[in-house]
């Protein structure tokens, strides 16, 4: 019997405190109108029905972040959902929705703000430094953006960068070291999603080949792993 609870002790998620999740997302001028609507629905379609159900075995610890031109030092919402072993289930039932609702209410107020504070450039480096830093615990990091850094370090979209050149996307790191210093990802999965942003016409084949290798390398870098990349969340494994 002692044997079987000590099993199942250490199977259960929730003994551990709350699964940490953090949710990236290009908002205000680092990402069209079309394309943050499109974040949107994969949040509501996509992200947060997954999450939800986690939470009647697990507290989930949600926080949502706006990537921008401003991103090291932009708002963070959290959202933590009730612990399942003082909860009742049918105030779990409510809690699942209520985290859905107030998710998506979260992304509508953080693009607000973000539009009213518009910021040229786009800080993913920035948005991963921070959550970085937000991290108490392993975690799952997914950030919705089309993969393109535009900002002081670099911008990914400058075809003359050679970005599928090893020893340039080491530059670049080097660079990233020197002026902000890489993010603290240890323990933490990378999910990036959206990385076509749906209808990018710069994201051709060589391009978006070469940007997953450079955010790979530099995800790794920072002690992290990516563990999922491509159009849509349903590549993150931890979802």
């Amino acid at each position: 019997m002692t044997a079987w609870l000590l099993s199942l002790a250490l199977n259960l998620p929730f003994l551990g405190g709350p699964q940490e999740y953090q949710i990236l997302v290009a908002l205000g001028c680092s990402a069209p109108r079309h394309v943050q609507n499109g974040y949107r629905e994969m949040l509501a379609h996509e992200v947060l029905p997954r999450l939800a159900e986690k939470v009647t075995t697990t507290q989930v610890r949600l926080t949502l972040a706006p990537i921008t031109g401003r991103s090291y030092t932009a708002p963070a919402r959290v959202l933590e959902t009730p612990n399942p072993l003082s909860t009742p289930r049918f105030q779990l039932e409510d809690a699942k929705k209520t985290f859905q609702k107030e998710a998506l209410r979260t992304f509508d107020e953080l693009r607000k703000r973000a539009a009213a504070e518009c910021s040229r450039g786009t800080e993913i480096i920035g948005a991963l430094k921070a959550a970085g830093e937000r991290a108490r615990k392993p975690g799952r990091i997914l950030v919705l953006a089309h993969g393109f850094e535009q900002s002081e370090l670099m911008n990914l979209y400058d075809y003359r960068l050679k970005l599928e050149k090893r020893e340039v996307r080491q530059g670049l790191l080097q660079r990233v070291k020197a002026r902000l210093g890489l993010p603290n990802l240890k323990d933490q999965e990378v999910c990036i999603a959206g990385i076509t942003a749906g209808n990018d016409n710069n994201a051709n084949a060589r391009l978006t080949t070469s940007i997953k290798a450079f955010w790979e390398e530099l995800i790794q870098a920072s002690g992290g792993r990516l563990v999922g990349y491509g159009t849509t969340p349903r590549v993150c494994p931890f979802l």
